[in-house]
């Protein structure tokens, strides 16, 4: 069990999710990650991206667990990072996400990957430490995707204005667009 004790620590600050490599680094081999498996002590989300049993599900694990089953440079964008934050209602069975290189992974029904997408990305304390295009970016994002309406996205940039997360004059970009 010390090998679980050495993952667990690592991964509970990461909402319960550990890669092969940050295991290997603790000197956690992929056989002991496979051993823990069969054992039910770690669940396999992906190729490379296990979480732990003893974790205890918040509101922001798909979004850290999304992320961190696209890659390292991974990052929650457009719709996903407005849903995140509450501050427009999203379909909650799609999950937007952008990555620095090409992702050729099989992932569950629902991701909208946009791959070789580099963008300014945050992952200040309003983001629960994911990482995330900036808010500005990803309600642009959003509104020239489709993904929200432009109405929403002016009532979401309000919100967002009221808990400090855009400036005045970042909010006025989205207002007066429906």
């Amino acid at each position: 069990m010390k090998a679980y004790d050495e993952i667990w620590g690592v991964a509970e600050d990461n909402y319960g999710v550990i890669t092969s490599a940050q295991a290997e680094a603790l000197g956690v081999s992929r056989q002991n990650l496979v051993a823990m498996e069969k054992q039910g002590n770690v669940m396999r989300l992906c190729h490379g991206v296990y979480q732990v049993k003893h974790h205890v599900i918040g509101p922001n694990d798909t979004y850290a667990v999304g992320v961190a089953m696209v890659g390292d440079t991974a990052y929650l964008r457009g719709a996903s990072v407005v849903a995140m934050l509450n501050l427009a209602p999203t379909n909650p069975g799609l999950l937007y996400i952008g990555s620095e290189r090409r992702v050729r992974k099989r992932l569950p029904q629902g991701f909208r990957i946009k791959d070789r997408s580099v963008c300014e990305t945050t992952e200040f304390e309003g983001y629960e430490g994911i990482r995330c295009q900036r808010l500005v970016d990803a309600l642009k994002t959003a509104r020239d995707e489709g993904a929200i309406e432009a109405d929403r996205i002016a009532e979401a940039a309000k919100a967002a204005n009221e808990k400090g997360l855009l400036t005045d004059e970042e909010c006025s970009q989205f207002q007066n667009q429906s």
